[in-house]
């Protein structure tokens, strides 16, 4: 093997150790008529940063008030598990101000709230009374972007003036292309000690798009703390040194429920030698008792430094 990559402008670079992440991709095709509904414009995933979420806001603006806003939610894993929670809360926060006779409608494929369950239903019971409906086990399968419909596999069609429709994830889409997702086509098995791909030899795969560990969440800290562990193996192994065999994942989540309100989750992942996986650490992390303008304070706090820590 050549062991080079190919850069979008041509130019070829060789490697010894390849650090890759690729992100995720939706996985469009898994829902009837949503590709030419999203190329239309009419759905919006807005889950990957650019035009879209500018779409997003504008149908927001120039909804009716009265209107519906619907989010459908994939079953799990997906990226940044809370974040589909948060949107409905941060969709609803600008409803509540300026189109208050309008309705934020939440349609998860999965069995309940993925994440912070009780604090995201406590912030909707309180903050937005009437506003924000939950509705659990409704998988999207169909899309009619004529009607602005949404069907499902069991339950009845919803129509909404807004339709945000998050499908199936999977990881990029160079993963998929260099035979890297090799966990049913759509993640990436890795060795956790190092993170070096199961399916590439000197190849180390970071973030949203491997196969995730027992409650290893698919978020931004979890990403940056696998580039730590990454990281030190690939210099320890340049080195010929031996690489760290107990290292710790760390993984904090804030998530604003109102302008200025927020939870969080965190928790504290230990790499298990016998098994070859990462494990909570029992007692460790653990959820808000509340929402809070303190805890807003903190996670601004917490955004500042993992963008510098990431970005620099």
């Amino acid at each position: 093997k050549q062991k080079t990559v190919r850069l979008a402008s041509g130019a070829t670079i060789k490697y010894d150790k390849l650090v890759l992440s690729p992100g995720v991709d939706m996985m469009m095709d898994r829902v009837e008529g949503l590709q030419k509904a999203n190329q239309e414009g009419v759905t919006v995933q807005a889950w990957k940063a650019g035009p879209e979420t500018v779409l997003l806001r504008k149908q927001l603006e120039s909804m009716k008030d009265g209107g519906v806003y619907a989010i459908s939610i994939p079953t799990a894993p997906y990226r940044c598990p809370p974040g589909p929670y948060e949107r409905a809360c941060q969709v609803a926060s600008y409803f509540k101000q300026f189109k208050p006779k309008s309705k934020v409608l939440i349609l998860d494929a999965n069995d309940d709230v993925t994440s912070k369950g009780g604090l995201f239903k406590k912030a909707w019971a309180s903050m937005y009374p009437g506003m924000i409906e939950y509705r659990p086990k409704h998988n999207v399968v169909a899309v009619d972007s004529n009607k602005k419909v949404i069907k499902f596999d069991v339950q009845d069609d919803v129509k909404a003036d807004v339709l945000n429709i998050l499908p199936m994830m999977r990881a990029g889409n160079i993963a998929v292309q260099s035979g890297l997702a090799n966990s049913n086509a759509r993640w990436v098995n890795v060795n956790y000690i190092n993170f070096e791909s199961t399916a590439a030899k000197d190849i180390h795969v970071l973030g949203d798009s491997i196969q995730v560990a027992p409650l290893m969440p698919k978020s931004g800290h979890m990403a940056n703390s696998h580039a730590k562990v990454a990281a030190a193996a690939v210099v320890a192994e340049l080195g010929g040194l031996e690489i760290n065999q107990t290292p710790v994942l760390t993984n904090t989540c804030y998530s604003f429920v109102s302008a200025d309100e927020v939870v969080h989750v965190a928790s504290v992942h230990q790499y298990d030698a016998k098994d070859k996986t990462f494990k909570t650490v029992p007692g460790s992390g653990g959820l808000s008792a509340e929402a809070s303008k303190l805890e807003g304070v903190y996670a601004w706090g917490w955004a500042r430094n993992i963008w510098a820590d990431s970005l620099g």
